[in-house]
């Protein structure tokens, strides 16, 4: 059979189900009942990278579900219910990304970006001729064909974006006219119905495309692991069959598989004469594979169905109305006979721990809608001439679900079983596998795993009436890709992966041989939604923020006003997201967000007050609501002429500024009053006839009969409080360490924070001698001080001074704007008794001689706090003493 070159090639977007672990002899692993009970050697998953390792076959008990437990951080959807982004965290992601990638979370997001613009390639790349294959190698996109049509595309997505990453690769040339012996294929669905067509579905694994090639692989015979529920008392584990290790290219057929592998069946041909007619086909011997499926509410967390299976939750998703879904794999439903799901505990879940057992009640989370497992309405492949093929996908809808389960379009990584929302991985769209793509899965079983896409084809699964000891009475044929990198475990089918911030597949199976896995399988996302139309991906979206402009603003009408939506964590804003704004609760319009997150709308033309709420939406998926206010006014803002910059010891007489003559000019903040503009543009208001201190804030707007009031202008005016004074000068004073006073105290400004340091050290008012009036210590600082309450301060005079000389220093702040020190210098000496002793009995008379003179200190315990007040540690301000100002005049 000759196949034209022309042919379309490989569409990138396969999707496949992963699969409990298990070798040729399968146990019940994805139906967990009850009570723990052995697991048989021979079906237990392999640890995974990071330890993970298959969960014990324990049942769920069905009864009456309990009332759901409402999420304890979000509403039900579909109102407004994003989680706020402040306060995320990625350390986990970046780890598990390290571990399991050797990559930063940079570079994991970078390379997300990277099997983006592969995947939106792909489309305008398969149908040119020439065109075999594409993948992803060393940070750059391998186009796998040749034609000078095909180079002008790959020229073309180089030159539209801001790095050069297409390389167009030509393939093995085939010889100039293949005969029968020698064709060429040309894409998966091709070469996957010339196979059932000539060769028969017994056997046959996968049809896929690889490194510039197409590979068919065959193994031993593909067992079910769904099955009922194992009773009460443990059975003993069966014996395991040993498998032989699956070979590539060879002729050795495993134990227990078909004899179709090697032998053709009446009327059919072997595997290996059929690819024996292909130059680019490879033939790969391989072991079988098997499903795997074992209240904010996150991909890769577990849930129970009716029938004693557990799986794990896919993807987010939209009805045709709004309502919330949840997306997983068909084959969880049984074809079609599950109905209803519940919600399994992260801390029972083997990812999270397993620290509880999963309890017999449980939360209810929904119901099985729509599910296909293989082609339409849950069927296998078919093989005839008329119809090669059947080929379908793995998906299933949970719809219906309980009050208080909220959807979230994000991933857990299992890093955090209590509180999974900061680190997960936020959904933004949806990408089609590519070889060498960069991706990570979640599951209930296996948790975070992460490697990179091998394969991307068409995969054949037991269905569930398969019957040994062949199985092909019942194939189901997926769109898929698998990784030999990803590990995966029973339990884990439904759940995401991953690349970078986009949706790939849902988790479907994996095949293992003699108890190791040897690839995961996922079913592409993309070609599993198409079978369920109208459903919508639940994306996630930041809410809107305005960019430059405060809410309550006044603006001239008509001014474009700009927002921004971030995209952090997540590495970009979902593309065709919108902010649906609303003004005055009217009527809602959708402004489109740009590719970098911005966004703009114009200011009513029309003066007045306006109330706006905003949210980005993306169809059903939105964001919280942000609120603001703006008014649109023809007025402009004054200009305030008082130069405001420097501290100053006294305040202006006067706020001065310009306008628009005939206006008036309103002042509020420190001072209030107002003036008309006079007709050469000028106005002032006398800044008040009281003493004002600290920093003064004053605002002027220019009003007119029958506009709104136009916008402020500001001004801050620093002015310093006078010196402190003492009640007592200590000037040249000398006190005996036996007679101290007990207070230094003073008068100062009504509200004013007061600084008292002697040597430097601050007092502390606590100290010993008891508290001072007013005494408060300025929050946040080392650096201590008193209020000025009634206009008096005082604080207790310290204890433990040295003899000799001491200086105080005194003052006194507003708002951070201190006033001139006070300083005043003193003497303390000995006691009595002390003084007495120093005095030389060669000496008959005289003044005592101090035991030790010169700046004595405080005790060194004293020093931190010297250091961190010579640091220049603030004080707080609590208050001071307005005065209303008068009625300005024009001049």
């Amino acid at each position: 059979m000759k196949i034209a070159k022309s042919v379309p090639a490989l569409r990138m977007t396969a999707a496949v189900a992963v699969a409990l672990a298990g070798a040729s002899l399968a146990v019940p692993a994805l139906a967990e009942t009850g009570s723990v009970q052995p697991t048989p050697a021979a079906t237990s998953s392999p640890s995974a990278s990071s330890g993970a390792t298959a969960a014990p076959t324990t049942s769920p008990t069905p009864g009456s579900p309990a009332t759901a437990s409402p999420s304890p951080t979000s509403p039900a959807a579909p109102a407004p219910a994003a989680a706020p982004a402040p306060g995320i965290s990625e350390d986990g992601l970046a780890e598990a990304t390290l571990r399991d990638l050797g990559m930063t979370l940079e570079q994991f997001n970078a390379a997300g970006e990277l099997a983006r613009r592969a995947a939106d390639a792909l489309p305008s790349l398969s149908r040119l001729p020439g065109y075999v294959g594409i993948s992803i190698s060393n940070g750059r996109i391998i186009v796998d064909g040749q034609g000078a049509e095909l180079q002008a595309r790959v020229d073309a997505l180089n030159a539209a974006g801001l790095t050069a990453v297409f390389t167009l690769a030509a393939p093995a040339a085939p010889a100039p006219a293949p005969s029968a012996a020698d064709l060429i294929a040309a894409s998966t669905d091709q070469l996957f119905a010339a196979y059932v067509r000539d060769v028969g579905p017994a056997g046959l694994q996968a049809v896929a495309y690889a490194g510039g090639h197409f590979v068919i692989r065959t193994g031993g015979v593909t067992a079910a692991e769904e099955t009922p529920a194992a009773p009460a008392t443990p059975a003993p584990a069966p014996a395991a069959t040993a498998t032989p290790a699956p070979t590539v290219g060879a002729t050795n057929v495993p134990a227990g598989t078909s004899p179709a592998l090697t032998t053709a069946a009446p009327g059919k041909i072997s595997p290996a004469a059929f690819v024996a007619r292909y130059k680019n086909v490879q033939l790969e011997k391989s072991a079988p594979i098997t499903t795997e499926a074992s209240t904010d509410y996150f991909g890769g967390q577990g849930y129970v169905t009716d029938v004693s299976t557990i799986c794990s939750a896919g993807f987010g998703a939209y009805d045709p109305t709004g309502l919330p879904l949840i997306l997983t794999a068909g084959h969880c439903a049984e074809d079609g006979i599950s109905k209803t799901t519940t919600v399994e505990p992260p801390a029972a879940a083997t990812a999270g721990g397993a620290t509880m057992p999963l309890p017999t009640t449980r939360d209810p989370l929904g119901t099985f809608g729509f599910s296909q497992f293989g082609g339409p309405g849950n069927t296998a492949i078919t093989g005839t001439q008329d119809s090669p093929g059947n080929i379908g996908t793995d998906i299933a809808v949970i719809q219906g679900l309980a009050a208080g389960v909220t959807p979230r379009p994000a991933a857990t990584i299992w890093d955090n079983v209590a509180n999974p929302a900061p680190s997960s991985v936020k959904i933004i769209g949806t990408l089609a596998p590519v070889q060498g793509q960069a991706v990570c899965h979640s599951g209930r079983t296996s948790g975070w795993k992460c490697g990179t896409v091998d394969t991307v084809g068409i995969m054949l699964i037991p269905g569930r009436t398969s019957v040994a000891p062949n199985y092909d009475n019942d194939l189901r044929a997926v769109r898929a890709f698998d990784s030999t990198t990803v590990k995966s475990a029973g339990g884990d089918s439904g759940g995401p992966w991953i690349s970078g911030n986009f949706a790939v597949g849902t988790h479907t199976g994996a095949e293992t041989q003699n108890g190791t896995q040897l690839r995961a399988i996922a079913a592409t996302l993309q070609d599993a939604m198409a079978t369920v139309p109208n459903v919508q991906l639940q994306l996630f979206l930041n809410a809107p923020q305005l960019d430059g402009t405060a809410s309550g603003a006044t603006l001239q009408p008509g001014t474009t006003i700009r927002g921004r939506v971030a995209a952090a964590p997540a590495s970009a804003v979902a593309a065709g997201s919108s902010v649906r704004l609303t003004r005055d609760g009217g009527a809602p319009t959708d402004v489109p967000v740009q590719s970098d997150g911005t966004w703009s709308f114009a200011l009513p033309a029309t003066e007045g007050k306006y109330a706006y709420t905003a949210a980005t939406v993306n169809g059903f998926s939105h964001s919280e609501t942000t609120a603001f206010a703006l008014t649109a006014s023809a007025l402009t803002a004054p200009a305030i002429t008082t130069p405001a910059a420097v501290p100053t010891a006294l305040a202006p007489a006067m706020i001065e500024g310009t306008g628009t003559p005939g206006n008036t000019v309103a002042v509020t903040g420190a001072v209030t009053g107002s003036a008309t503009v006079a007709a050469d543009g000028r106005w002032s208001v006398p800044f008040g006839s009281g003493p004002l201190y600290g920093k003064l804030a004053v605002s002027a707007v220019q009003t007119s009969p029958g506009h709104e009031d136009g916008p402020a202008a500001t001004a801050v005016y620093l002015v310093q409080p006078p010196v402190p004074a003492l009640a007592l000068s200590l000037d040249g004073s000398t006190f005996r360490q036996d007679a101290l006073p007990k207070t230094i105290s003073g008068t100062g400004v009504e509200g004013a924070s007061v600084s008292v340091s002697i040597d430097g050290v601050p007092l502390d008012a606590g100290q010993a001698g008891g508290p001072g009036v007013g005494s408060k210590a300025v929050s946040g600082s080392l650096a201590l001080a008193v209020l000025a309450t009634g206009g008096h301060w005082s604080v207790p005079f310290p204890t433990g001074l040295t003899t000799g000389l001491h200086t105080l220093t005194v003052s006194q702040s507003l708002d951070g704007i201190a006033s001139a020190p006070l300083s005043s210098t003193f003497s303390i000496s000995a006691p009595v008794a002390a003084a007495a002793a120093a005095v030389s009995p060669d000496r008959s008379a005289g003044t005592p001689v101090l035991a030790s003179t010169g700046a004595g200190g405080l005790v060194p315990a004293a020093g931190a706090a010297a250091a961190a007040f010579l640091l220049g540690a603030g004080m707080l301000v609590l208050g001071r003493r307005r005065k209303p100002a008068a009625q300005g005049t024009a001049r």
